[in-house]
């Protein structure tokens, strides 16, 4: 808006220049100032996306259990700052050891926050070996109670015993774990159940393996196997996985971890992961 006291007086050209001049340099300004607002909103939201990182971090394993015949190992890695990922090691009284890993679909802090709310959830309903399956479909009520409409979450969870080598697992439309026997034969450990929170009254059964010396278990999330080179049609894969943990069998668990790991970046050549990456290996001896 542009005014003058004078009732007679017509502007002319050289009033537009200057008033143009004068709109350019305050247009400058004012996006000046709006981008410093912008950055200074983008500094606080990084910083409160560290926090939350380092938070989640903490819900993970920061130390594997010790028990006597079993190697434990884990490894996750968010494609984000935060991701959806979550893995546990659980010692029971009993002496045996719970092995724990959950992908809620999606990622970022969406996903971030319900991978949480699951942490919470498996510390209290997962307090003994005994009876896993009823205890998944506690769990699959509760989650599914909360959980929006378009997100579910894919679930893993076994007990074994150091003692006798019983492995009971129960598997909640999870990718099936690889046991790879001390002479390289694979097996897959699938069946249990449909994912969590998308049928509340679900039901889900366990199945049982006996682990041997010198067997490996190997857990994993998606990420891993659907990790793949860009332009090319094939991903890494469950097959690749399986001779992978064949290859690296009379390896220590840690071992194990490392070699995939490092045949998962070679694969994807040099490029970031496209999703969270998560792999729990249990290797007796």
């Amino acid at each position: 808006y542009l005014d003058s006291p004078h009732f007679v007086h017509e502007f002319t050209k050289e009033d537009l220049n200057l008033l143009t001049v004068m709109a350019n340099i305050a247009a400058i300004r004012i996006e000046h100032a709006r981008l410093a607002e912008v950055e200074a909103a983008e500094r606080a939201f990084a910083r409160d996306m560290s926090q939350a990182a380092d938070i989640q971090r903490r819900l993970l394993p920061t130390k594997v259990p010790q028990a006597p015949g079993i190697e434990l190992a884990g490894y996750n890695a968010a494609c984000r700052t935060v991701g959806g990922d979550y893995y546990d090691f659980i010692p029971f009284a009993g002496g045996e050891i719970g092995m724990i890993v959950g992908d809620v679909a999606g990622k970022g802090m969406p996903a971030a926050l319900m991978m949480s709310s699951l942490q919470a959830r498996v510390q209290v309903l997962f307090d003994e070996p005994q009876d896993l399956a009823s205890r998944v479909a506690r769990l699959n009520r509760s989650v599914a109670i909360n959980c929006p409409d378009n997100r579910f979450i894919t679930f893993f969870v076994g007990a074994l015993d150091p003692k006798t080598g019983e492995f009971v697992y129960c598997n909640a439309g999870h990718n099936p774990g690889v046991l790879v026997r001390k002479h390289g034969d694979i097996e897959w450990l699938s069946g249990g159940g449909v994912v969590l929170g998308i049928l509340p009254q679900a039901e889900y059964t366990q199945e049982t393996r006996r682990i041997d010396a010198g067997d490996t278990v190997v857990l994993y999330s998606d990420g891993v196997t659907e990790a793949f080179r860009p332009g090319a049609d094939e991903e890494f894969g469950e097959q690749r996985l399986a001779a992978a943990i064949a290859e690296l069998r009379g390896q220590t668990a840690m071992a194990i971890v490392d070699g995939v790991i490092q045949r998962l970046t070679a694969g994807r050549g040099g490029v970031p992961a496209a999703d969270d990456i998560t792999l729990v290996v249990a290797r007796r001896t």
